[in-house]
């Protein structure tokens, strides 16, 4: 079992860089205790709301380091975001299997009616400094990785894996495309 006392200032640390909580679903949403909860963060200065996991780190997944998960959005998409966070992190716990960078998930159909977001990218955060990826306890030592999910496009993730994850990144903002839009259209 992890000690909870290693995460002493972990919402503070996401309230720093995401902004401060507005409301939050619960552990149990939708009947049964999927082991987590998620809490929804407004930025300051930024048109961005947050969904965020916390929970999983306190349940028994093999990866690096615990693990949370955080899908920012434009303010009006929160919900899309907290959803897109509950299937990763339901994944992650059904599976005992954790992600690291690099790494997703990819759907059969979209993940959101009405848009074309078929997967996600497990990458650092796009508009969050180096120190946000990484919770340190009171002593200094890394005790959980915070994973932004980016929602992608089929056709974006065929380009990925045509070329490779920087060559996406780069036609991303070589087409000044707004990643924070869950209902974007495909920038390929």
């Amino acid at each position: 079992m992890t000690d909870p006392s290693r995460f002493t200032g972990l919402a503070e640390h996401m309230e720093r860089h995401l902004g401060e909580v507005t409301h939050a679903q619960p552990p149990d949403l939708g009947g049964r205790n999927r082991g987590f909860a998620i809490g929804f963060h407004r930025h300051p200065e930024r048109e961005m709301v947050s969904a965020a996991s916390t929970g999983v780190r306190f349940q028994e997944v093999e990866a690096r380091m615990p693990e949370g998960f955080v899908c920012s959005a434009l303010p009006d998409q929160d919900f899309d975001a907290s959803y897109l966070v509950h299937v990763v992190a339901d994944r992650v716990v059904q599976s005992g299997k954790g992600h690291e960078y690099g790494g997703g998930y990819l759907n059969d159909e979209p993940l959101i009616p009405d848009t074309e977001v078929v997967g996600l990218m497990a990458l650092p955060h796009p508009y969050m400094p180096d120190d946000f990826h990484i919770f340190r306890d009171e002593a200094g030592a890394s005790v959980l990785q915070v994973i932004t999910l980016i929602p992608v496009t089929l056709l974006e993730y065929h380009f990925m894996r045509e070329h490779d994850l920087q060559a996406l990144v780069a036609h991303w903002r070589d087409k000044d495309t707004d990643i924070l839009d869950i209902h974007r259209p495909s920038a390929i």
